[in-house]
């Protein structure tokens, strides 16, 4: 059924009609907002599990971390992982941006003279020492990657066409014999 409001939509029993499944789609929501994607090709349970996991694990790093746990300057593969978890990469490293700021360290201070940064940060208390640092980067990082595999997957069912939920198999006895 075509409406010119929604574009394609496709009625479904006791269900409201859906805006066409595009895979394009899925994939940037399941990057901006981890499970958005699911929720999008009408997995929602799905879709809020991924969300409170990576949500949890991403902001437990932070909270080990602080600000200083993005740090896209000098730890660019963290980063990079960091950023897979979309709007809480981003603001993680807004945190970041604003924590520097505060201490009067910009970015280009901060890669050129690097010990310099650190000493005025660790003055403030914002300087990762490890091992506190390296778990706190790996915390946030792993949430990247657990997004990235959950990305892949919205993308997958998309280009598949499957949409909601599927149903479990019904349990069978076994035969007697």
């Amino acid at each position: 059924m075509r409406s010119p409001l929604l574009g394609d939509v496709t009625p479904m029993a006791n269900k409201a009609p859906r805006l066409r499944n595009i895979p394009i789609i899925a994939l940037a929501l399941a990057w901006l907002v981890p499970g958005a994607g699911h929720v999008y090709i009408g997995r929602v349970g799905r879709g809020v599990i991924i969300f409170l996991t990576i949500s949890a694990l991403f902001w437990a790093g932070m909270a080990m971390g602080g600000a200083m746990t993005v740090d896209c300057d000098r730890e660019r593969w963290w980063c990079v992982s960091q950023m897979l978890t979309g709007v809480h990469g981003l603001v993680g490293w807004q945190v970041q941006r604003a924590a520097l700021r505060s201490v009067g360290v910009s970015p280009v201070t901060a890669l050129r003279d690097p010990s310099r940064a650190d000493k005025q940060l660790a003055e403030e208390g914002l300087a990762l020492v490890a091992p506190t640092g390296t778990v706190a980067r790996a915390y946030a990082g792993v949430a990247g990657l657990l997004n990235l595999m959950c990305i892949f997957d919205a993308l997958v069912l998309s280009l598949m066409g499957v949409f909601g939920e599927t149903a479990p198999e019904p349990m069978t006895e076994p035969a007697k014999g």
